[in-house]
């Protein structure tokens, strides 16, 4: 089953709604300013990153303080226009649309290597609570998708691999909320995800106090907490691999409580948030995966019954 054109154009314009909002946050007066390069780029550097990363993310923290009050409006110009193009009915210009879909899908690539540190995903302390796999992965993934020919779509294969990649990014992820060298059985470094990106004071009162709250129940019970998280994320993976019917409900609602409290909302109120955070591509792939066949595509089961017949002579009785 391949996607409706209608909500194929949905899905068009969503993404392109995603480059246009992050391009429009590039304006905030305080990513020009010193706060967002000791906030949001330099922690990234060193945390914990193996040597060679760490290297490369100090010479792209070098490059930006050349130009730190030009670079954050260049690239919302850059994400603006295309966000736009995107936006843009392709059929009026493809070679343009493509150029947009190629061009922001690599600079999510470099974002994601020099801006988040491949997400921490190879620091040994990286956590969905905290942005890992990392934002702009996910914005580069979305905006792959649109570079797929129609006809790729039609026997829903590339809904079915969308809807195991969700499956297994959970999976991984609950693997990494696991690890014990993260810390994250500890009460201390646990409470520390909750507090790490939000207890800024910039949060209404409300956001503040469940932030505190939860704070407060990971430093406490720390093994409670840690295993609470590790179990839903791997049954939300295992969900999506068993094509259980509630898995896009479940996922939608684990993903809206992670960017609410651990990411406050993705981190808006401080005005140093260069995107809204992981809720958008994150919607983007759960709709997709909703919409991904119950079963492998129909090329794959051929596939199969192929290879099994091969397997068979004449006189073979079934």
């Amino acid at each position: 089953m391949g996607l409706p054109r209608q909500w194929s154009e949905r899905v068009r314009l969503g993404i392109g709604a995603l480059w246009i909002i992050s391009g429009l946050l590039m304006f905030q007066p305080l990513i020009r300013s010193p706060l967002f390069f000791t906030d949001v780029l330099a922690p990234v550097a060193e945390a914990w990153q193996p040597f060679a990363l760490r290297s490369l993310l100090h010479a792209g923290n070098s490059w930006w303080l050349i130009s730190p009050r030009i670079w954050p409006l260049a690239i919302g110009a850059v994400e603006l226009a295309g966000g736009a193009v995107i936006w843009w009915n392709p059929k009026h210009a493809p070679r343009t649309f493509r150029g947009a879909a190629y061009g922001l899908t690599a600079w999510s690539l470099v974002v994601w290597v020099m801006g988040e540190g491949f997400g921490n995903l190879f620091n040994g302390t990286g956590s969905v609570l905290d942005g890992t796999p990392g934002t702009a992965l996910l914005y580069g993934a979305c905006t792959a998708l649109l570079l797929i020919p129609p006809q790729s779509w039609a026997d829903g294969s590339v809904t079915y691999r969308v809807r195991q990649a969700v499956a297994w990014m959970w999976i991984m992820m609950a693997g990494l909320q696991a690890l014990p060298g993260a810390g994250f059985w500890q009460g201390a470094r646990l409470a520390e995800l909750f507090g790490l990106v939000t207890m800024n004071g910039s949060e209404p009162a409300w956001l503040q106090r469940t932030i505190s709250q939860s704070v407060m129940a990971s430093f406490h019970d720390p093994v409670l907490a840690n295993a609470l998280l590790v179990l839903i994320m791997l049954g939300v993976g295992v969900a999506w691999l068993v094509n259980w019917r509630h898995a896009p409900l479940a996922t939608l609602l684990w993903v809206l409580w992670l960017w609410a409290i651990p990411q406050a909302f993705g981190a808006l109120w401080t005005h140093v948030a260069p995107t809204p955070g992981m809720i958008g591509p994150w919607l983007v792939l759960i709709e997709l995966a909703r919409r991904g066949v119950q079963s492998p595509p129909a090329s794959a089961r051929l596939s199969r019954g192929k290879a099994s017949a091969v397997g068979q002579t004449p006189g073979t009785r079934a």
